[in-house]
């Protein structure tokens, strides 16, 4: 299904609170991408929704707005859970609410990240806050919870972003636990780059006759994508090179990374194991190169995120799990 030509043309047309449109206009998002237009109706109303939507569709705003159109900042309470599969992906999930939150009513708006690697004396600290919006990878989500660090009876959206990467990711035991402790009565919206019969079973688990959507097609113009970026910015270069043998692909790669115009490059392999050994294949011929993936402690992967955001770093060789959710 695509928006038609119908759907809204400004954020202005789908009734959303004076606060929310503020934030909207600070950010530049001035037209709903055609995840928005299709997401954002049946959401407000309080319908669940599954859609099928690839990273950069808009997909973090279609949700972050239908959850803070409910979200009252006056009530200290967990109103709203994501439920995401990398811990990359929940700081830039939790940096994109707080944006499009910004002018919530006084108190104003608290959002909360929770993940492994961080320290869990600073998130208990952080819940004893009670955050209105808590943005968490699925294990971390259900220690808080079996200590009751989050309690979720008021609980009135939650969202599972990434379905497929979450169930790629061997999470679903404990989704079905988290799920177990959660209202019955709430809103469920899902998202997924793809619909497997894993995930449509997930749809039909845990979401309440479902609006099922699919967005096609690329961005419009001045549109608001993931975080807050275009999916296709006029400073990135699409270009491809037909090789002959895998053998021949790190080769291939260096030579580009020696043209004068190949600035910062962020390159994915599918392994770990693929990630060390094209990251070492590069450092052996001088270039600066990082790697990031599941395994590496979160003080190595912030330092090699700071390698790259500083220039020290010409290359991050990344797991695409590992990269999901970089701005």
């Amino acid at each position: 299904m695509q928006a038609d030509s119908a759907a809204p043309a400004t954020f202005s047309d789908f009734n959303l609170p004076a606060p929310l449109l503020q934030a909207l206009e600070e950010l530049n998002f001035t037209q709903p991408t055609p995840v928005q237009a299709l997401v954002l109706p049946p959401a407000l109303e309080g319908q669940d929704v599954a859609g099928q939507a690839p990273t950069g569709s808009g997909k973090t705003a279609a949700y972050g707005l239908s959850i803070l159109a409910q979200v009252d900042p006056k009530a200290k309470a967990v109103q709203a859970l994501i439920i995401v599969p990398a811990r990359e992906l929940a700081m830039q999930v939790r940096e994109a609410i707080k944006a499009l939150g910004k002018y919530m009513d006084a108190p104003g708006l608290r959002v909360a990240a929770l993940y492994g690697g961080h320290a869990m004396r600073d998130e208990v600290n952080t819940l004893q806050q009670t955050p209105h919006v808590v943005v968490a990878t699925p294990g971390r989500l259900l220690d808080h919870l079996e200590k009751r660090n989050i309690i979720p009876n008021q609980l009135k959206v939650m969202v599972l972003d990434e379905a497929d990467k979450l169930l790629e990711l061997k999470f679903q035991q404990e989704m079905a636990t988290i799920v177990s402790r959660l209202p019955r009565r709430r809103q469920t919206l899902l998202f997924s780059a793809t619909m497997p019969d894993k995930v449509m079973a997930l749809v039909r688990d845990y979401l309440t006759r479902p609006r099922m959507l699919t967005a096609e097609g690329g961005l419009v113009p001045g549109a608001a994508g993931e975080g807050g970026a275009a999916v296709m910015p006029s400073s990135l270069t699409l270009r491809g090179h037909v090789l002959n043998a895998v053998e021949q692909k790190p080769a291939a790669l260096y030579h580009l990374l020696q043209q004068p115009e190949t600035g910062q490059t962020l390159i994915f392999a599918n392994t770990r194991d693929k990630v060390q050994e094209l990251a070492q294949f590069l450092r052996g011929r001088g270039v600066a190169a990082e790697v990031l993936h599941g395994k590496l402690p979160q003080p190595e992967r912030d330092k090699a995120l700071m390698k790259l955001r500083n220039n020290s770093a010409q290359a991050l060789v990344a797991t695409d799990v590992a990269a999901r959710g970089l701005d």
